[in-house]
């Protein structure tokens, strides 16, 4: 039988609290995406990604957890860090060398958010259109 599938399950990858897990998560939800059939025409999935795990690298210093699923016609892209801080946006001055990259999030998602966990958090985005069913 040559009939594709797409798992009701999220997948996920584990993932050290190190600079090299950036391009690994980034690799991994493209892939997942490409899976699904899901286009990313503006790279928007690539930059939120990044932005998230580099931010897990950076303030949480925990073990990071990647998972993609589907939701709708587009897919939800989690990132789960050890840590209890939660993200939010900042002001930041022209001078700030860092502070910009849930802006980003913001502009580039769909939708975000970030939900407390019993050990640490999660902060997701959405991606494609996920208001239309999934065909």
């Amino acid at each position: 039988m040559n009939r594709r599938t797409i798992p009701a399950v999220p997948h996920e990858v584990r993932l050290p609290p190190h600079p090299a897990s950036v391009g690994r998560a980034r690799r991994f939800v493209l892939d997942e995406l490409r899976t699904m059939g899901i286009a990313d025409p503006n790279a928007a999935a690539e930059l939120v990604v990044s932005e998230l795990v580099t931010n897990a690298v950076m303030h949480a210093g925990t073990p990071i957890t990647v998972r993609v699923e589907r939701w709708g016609a587009g897919a939800r892209v989690e990132v789960a860090d050890g840590s209890h801080s939660m993200p939010g946006l900042r002001a930041v001055s022209v001078a700030s060398s860092s502070g910009r990259g849930l802006t980003l999030v913001e502009h580039f998602a769909t939708a975000w958010g970030a939900d407390r966990t019993d050990d640490g958090k999660v902060v997701w985005f959405l991606v494609g259109d996920p208001a239309k069913a999934a065909g």
